[in-house]
């Protein structure tokens, strides 16, 4: 049963994470939450586990695409990772009380980000505007801003599962001049940087489900080469829509099931 059910699930999350960039806190997390029924920790450690394998096999294929802006990946990356490590710390030092409120954290988190995303996608005014910074030439000014953002990100990442994918897509659909496809690219490039000390410390920390992580890979390989293929293929528009309707899938089923 374990198999007939992780190696699809699988496939179907590693495509949509080729696909949109959108990984942990939309779709693995709540899928292992609500869909295979484990607990909230055990759910986000092993999303940050199974994000570093197909994050690599994304991140590769975007490469190959010339899809990915290094410079802002590796600013956006290497300045979240002392907030990733705190934050997956804090998740097993809380309460049970507290605990029992991240889900509905992760929910809310996740909807706030769909809203806007939904409007920088659907009102012309917003889509159409001038974007305020170039990917290629950021400030040190800019520069720290990144990084006081991004260390927030990182402590909810290692807290939520969420941030490496949809908080950071938000901030460069908002304010960089980059095509749908770059962001997915950089973005992918930028998990990658922010899951592996995450992961680590879940890993260190509580464990993992090492047969449920392998079981869910096999589908994932095939699935992450040909989501990230796909995003040649996708109008900007839809593939914004279609982050959007990911984003609203998660919030909507872990808030269910935590209530």
């Amino acid at each position: 049963m374990d198999l007939l059910i992780a190696v699809p699930l699988g496939f179907a999350l590693g495509f949509l994470i080729g696909l949109t960039g959108v990984g942990g806190g939309a779709l693995v997390a709540p899928a292992l939450y609500v869909i295979l029924g484990m607990d909230y920790g055990q759910s986000v450690a092993l999303s940050l586990i199974y994000s570093v394998f197909t994050k690599i096999v994304s991140a590769v294929q975007h490469v190959r695409q010339g899809t990915v802006l290094w410079k802002i990946a590796l600013l956006y990356g290497l300045t979240a990772i002392p907030g990733t490590v705190l934050g997956s710390q804090v998740i097993y030092w809380a309460s049970d009380g507290a605990q029992r409120m991240f889900p509905f954290l992760m929910g809310g988190v996740l909807l706030f980000v769909s809203a806007l995303m939904l409007m920088e996608a659907s009102v012309a005014a917003i889509g159409a505007r001038e974007k305020p910074f170039s990917p290629h030439r950021i400030t040190w000014v800019g520069g720290l801003v990144i990084g006081a953002f991004q260390t927030v990100v990182g402590a909810l990442l290692g807290l939520t599962s969420i941030g490496s994918g949809s908080l950071v897509i938000l901030s460069m659909v908002y304010l960089f001049r980059m095509s749908a496809r770059e962001i997915v690219g950089s973005n992918i490039v930028v998990a990658l940087i922010m899951v592996i000390p995450a992961g680590l410390t879940h890993y260190l920390a509580g464990g993992v489900d090492w047969k449920l992580l392998g079981l869910l890979l096999v589908g994932s390989v095939v699935g992450a080469v040909l989501g990230s293929k796909s995003t040649m293929i996708l109008p900007e528009k839809a593939l914004k829509l279609a982050i959007v309707a990911l984003l609203v899938a998660g919030a909507l089923s872990t808030i269910a099931k935590a209530w």
